[in-house]
Formats: C-alpha cells, sequence, structure tokens
C-alpha cells in the first residue's frame, strides 16, 4: 500500500488535512481519514523520508505554516507559526538546514521558515517581490511556486504576476542569494516548474498562457527559453487554466493539468534535447483539477479534483505515456493537494 496526504479547502465539507492509501494491484484507495483538522490547508510540503509534513493554514488573525512528525501511531502536529496576512500556495521542504519556504501568491512574497533542534518553528527571511505584466490576473507580483534542484542548491521561484522565474542559490543554512531571472514571454503567468531527472532542463507551466515552457538550466541557476507548447487547443487558451506539472522518474513523459478545461495533457520528451512531443489529451472525468500525481509505481496517475470531490484513477502505459481512465470513485472533498507520504 502507498500513503498519501491530501490538502484543500475547507469551505464545504473538507475539515483539514486526510490520509490515504493507495493499492497499485488493486487501483482503489481506502477511505480517506482526517488527519489534521486545519483552516484552507491548500498545500503540503512532505520530507523526502517522508518523516516530517508541512501544511498551509488560515487561522483567525494570522496565516502560516504547521508542522508534523510522523508517529509510532500516526501524525502529530510539534509546531505552527503564523506570522502573514493571507495563507500561502506552496511549500518546500529542505532536509540539510530544516529550512521551509512557502510561496505567498496574494502578498507576492517567499517565506523563509526553520525547524529548530526543538522542533520548532523559527521565521528566517521574507522576500517582497513588485511589478505587473500583461493580464488582467498580473497587476501585482503572485509567488506562486518555490523548488529546489537536485542538489538543493538552488531555489527556483516562480512569480505568476510578473511572469518572472527567479533563481537563487541557497547556502548550508538555507540562506537565499539572487542569482538571475527569467523573464517568460508576457501573459505566461509561470505556476509551477518541474526539473529533468538527468538533463539540465527544466520544464515551466504557464497558468495564464496555457502553454509549457522548456528551459535550459545552467550550473549558475540561469534559465533560458528552448520551447513553448499549448497545452490546449487554441479555441480554449482563454477559457482554461493551467495547473500542475509532472514528469517521470526516466525522464520520458511529462503530463499537465488543465482547470475548466479539465483535462491532462501527454508529451514525449526528446532523450536528447528535452523538447516535447504532443501524444495525448484526455479528460479528467471531473471537475477542477488541481494537483494530481504519478504514484509510487508510475503506473498509475491519481487526480484529485477540487469541485466534484473525488480522485480519478488513470492507467499509464509506461512505454507510451498514455492513459486510460478507470474509476473516480473515491471522495476527496475540496482536494487541491496530493502528497505521497
Amino acid at each position: 500500500m502507498q500513503d498519501y496526504l491530501l490538502g484543500g479547502y475547507t469551505k464545504r465539507v473538507n475539515q483539514g488535512v486526510l490520509a490515504v492509501a493507495f493499492d497499485s494491484q488493486t487501483a482503489q484507495f481506502t477511505t480517506p481519514q482526517l488527519i489534521a483538522p486545519l483552516s484552507q490547508p491548500t498545500y503540503l510540503g512532505v520530507a523526502d523520508d517522508g518523516q516530517l509534513f508541512f501544511a498551509i493554514h488560515k487561522g483567525e488573525d494570522k496565516s502560516g505554516i504547521v508542522a508534523f512528525q510522523r508517529t509510532a501511531t500516526g501524525w502529530q502536529e510539534i509546531s505552527r507559526l503564523l506570522d502573514s496576512d493571507i495563507p500561502g500556495c506552496h511549500v518546500c521542504y529542505r532536509a540539510s538546514s530544516r529550512t521551509i519556504y512557502v510561496a505567498n501568491y496574494h502578498e507576492g512574497a517567499l517565506y523563509t521558515y526553520r525547524l529548530n533542534d526543538a522542533n520548532q518553528l523559527e521565521a528566517r527571511q521574507r522576500l517582497q517581490y513588485s511589478g505587473s505584466s500583461i493580464h488582467p490576473n498580473q497587476k501585482s507580483s503572485h509567488i506562486h511556486y518555490a523548488g529546489l534542484n537536485h542538489t538543493q542548491t538552488l531555489l527556483f521561484v516562480c512569480d505568476l504576476g510578473t511572469d518572472i522565474v527567479s533563481s537563487y542559490h541557497v547556502d548550508g543554512e538555507g540562506n537565499l542569494t539572487l542569482a538571475s531571472e527569467f523573464h517568460a514571454p508576457a501573459g505566461t503567468g509561470p505556476r509551477h516548474l518541474v526539473l529533468h531527472p538527468t538533463l539540465p532542463i527544466a520544464y515551466i507551466i504557464g497558468e495564464l498562457a496555457n502553454t509549457t515552457l522548456v528551459v535550459s538550466v545552467e550550473n549558475d541557476g540561469t534559465l533560458q527559453l528552448i520551447q513553448t507548447i499549448a497545452n490546449v487547443s487554441e479555441k480554449y487558451l482563454q477559457t482554461s487554466a493551467g495547473a500542475a506539472i509532472r514528469i517521470t522518474k526516466d525522464g520520458r513523459f511529462l503530463y499537465t493539468s488543465t482547470r475548466f478545461h479539465n483535462t491532462m495533457t501527454v508529451y514525449h520528451i526528446c532523450e536528447h534535447e528535452g523538447t516535447l512531443t504532443f501524444i495525448q489529451q484526455i479528460d479528467t472525468q471531473g471537475e477542477i483539477p488541481r494537483d494530481f500525481i504519478l504514484d509510487a509505481s508510475e503506473r498509475y496517475v491519481l487526480v484529485p479534483h477540487q469541485d466534484s470531490d473525488h480522485i480519478s484513477v488513470f492507467e499509464r502505459d509506461t512505454s507510451t505515456g498514455t492513459l486510460r481512465f478507470l474509476h473516480n470513485t473515491t471522495c476527496a472533498p475540496e482536494c487541491v493537494c496530493i502528497a505521497y507520504a
């Protein structure tokens, strides 16, 4: 069995973070169980060793981050730090320095926290961004993602509001120093980023333009545009919104989700250049797919839906990358984040 954590909104029926198990032999989930009654835990960051996770939380007066540790009987809250006016939207954890990076869309800011030796959260650094771009949703900075490279020496930060992806050097203590800025085509709205497992290539999903950008990555963090490809057909570009992006461990296939159009798009990745070729677009069988994940075996793709409150399970052909819908019988209310735990 594979263990997953589900984060989401708590506007209707959801009450916090849920835990669920997936059986890759039967392609079935267990019934999700509430493990952390939080408000608006829309994103979760899980440590690579699966012993810690960090959740967004909206408090009555302030918002911030809550830390949990795995115990013999389940998950236990160990610390919370609420120091932002509005909750964040993305969480990344760096184990070597025990630092947590939280992207805050509405504030246009990046927060850095540290889990100290007493397992208590400490505020470390807050970076405020500014600027705008051409889309109506780009009147100010909107930080939507912060993620590390494979060696955890660089942090990439996507600013959906200004079309800028910033690269930061990360020192041993987890502190950030700006290395370079990549300016995506105006109106892209960079939302999330994934790195190729072996090639010096990154893939950026544009929420507003509904595109995926292929960029080269230099050792110093400099990004350079190689290819731009549309995730949906032209007639849906103005009415859709790009959401999540994932890559297979072997670096052969890339997947994106698109809200409102409610589709998954599948790409083949060129072995040498890292460029993309369209393979398939498939209905997600639900309303508003946000985050999704390849299961641990990579034989399945698991797609929660924010509005229709279920997880769609797709079988993945590991040789061609194509998807086949199996079922959507597991209830996951208001889910917008799924994380392997």
